[in-house]
C-alpha cells in the first residue's frame, strides 16, 4: 500500500450541548477498485504510541460509505442517507450495539483525490446518544518536497 496522498480528516461529535472536534493530517493510499474509491490510513493509540491501527473509508458509486476500524476498538460504520443501520463497537470493556441513523452525505472524489462530508447519530438502544459530523480532504502528496 503506497502512501501518496495527503488525509485531512475533521470530525465532530455532539452529546446534548457540548461538541469535542479532531482534526487530523497524516498520508494515505487512495485507489479505486470495482467502482468504489478506498482511503487507507494509519491510526495511532493516544494511551500506547506503538500500536498503530489501520482505517479503511470505502465510498461506493451509490454513495454508501463505509468506515471500517481495525484493531482492539473495531468498528464497521455503514453510512447511507436516510437509513439507520446497526454496527458493533468492539472495545477493551466488551461490544456495543449502536444504530447509525446517517442525516446527509455529500462525495466530490475523482482519480486524484476531493472532498466527502457525512452527517449522522449515533443511538444506543434508540436512544440519540449524539451527533456527528465527519469530513474528509484527500490530496495528491507534491512531488516535490521544496515547492
Amino acid at each position: 500500500m503506497e502512501e501518496n496522498y495527503i488525509l485531512s480528516v475533521t470530525g465532530r461529535q455532539t452529546v446534548e450541548d457540548h461538541s469535542d472536534d479532531i482534526e487530523l493530517k497524516t498520508m494515505a493510499s487512495y485507489v479505486t477498485k470495482n467502482g468504489s474509491r478506498y482511503i487507507t490510513y494509519k491510526e495511532y493509540d493516544t494511551q500506547n504510541p506503538d500500536k498503530k491501527y489501520r482505517t479503511t473509508v470505502k465510498v461506493d458509486p451509490d454513495g454508501i460509505v463505509s468506515v471500517m476500524k481495525g484493531g482492539s476498538e473495531r468498528h464497521n460504520l455503514i453510512l447511507e442517507k436516510g437509513v439507520r443501520h446497526k454496527c458493533e463497537y468492539v472495545t477493551s470493556f466488551g461490544i456495543i450495539s449502536l444504530g447509525v441513523y446517517t442525516e446527509s452525505v455529500s462525495i466530490q472524489l475523482d482519480d486524484h483525490g476531493g472532498e466527502v462530508s457525512v452527517r449522522y447519530c449515533i443511538d444506543v438502544q434508540s436512544e440519540l446518544a449524539s451527533k456527528n459530523e465527519l469530513y474528509l480532504k484527500i490530496e495528491e502528496a507534491s512531488k516535490d518536497v521544496n515547492g
